[in-house]
């Protein structure tokens, strides 16, 4: 019986240890392809307080983005992210997939 909660376990912090490794992907992305060196219709560079702004997010989570390890990024900030960018969830998550790969998900379910 204990061999069977260790296994649950181990199992239990691989798909911990995934969801960590695409919300890692998708703030680098989100952060690369958006966020760092904006420039506006001016030449100026966009803060992280415009920015936020213009999401209708808080500017600590444009902060947070922008970490290299990225956070547990929620749907909503995603989908705000698209509206303001002009762009579709499922243009987005596909664009996401060229960029990183689906190896990023496959490698630990193959584990499994």
């Amino acid at each position: 019986m204990q061999t069977n909660i260790i296994v649950e376990m181990s199992a239990k912090n691989e798909d911990i240890q995934r969801n960590m490794l695409v919300n890692k992907y998708i703030c680098n992305y989100i952060s690369k392809r958006w966020i760092v060196n904006r420039i506006d219709e001016n030449g100026k560079e966009v803060t992280k307080r415009q920015y936020a702004k213009e999401c209708n997010l808080a500017t600590s989570t444009i902060t947070k983005l922008q970490k290299t390890d990225g956070y547990n990024i929620p749907f909503a900030t995603i989908n705000s992210i698209c509206n303001k960018e002009k762009i579709v969830l499922s243009t987005f998550f596909s664009d996401f997939e060229k960029e990183y790969g689906i190896s990023i998900i496959d490698k630990y379910i193959d584990k499994k």
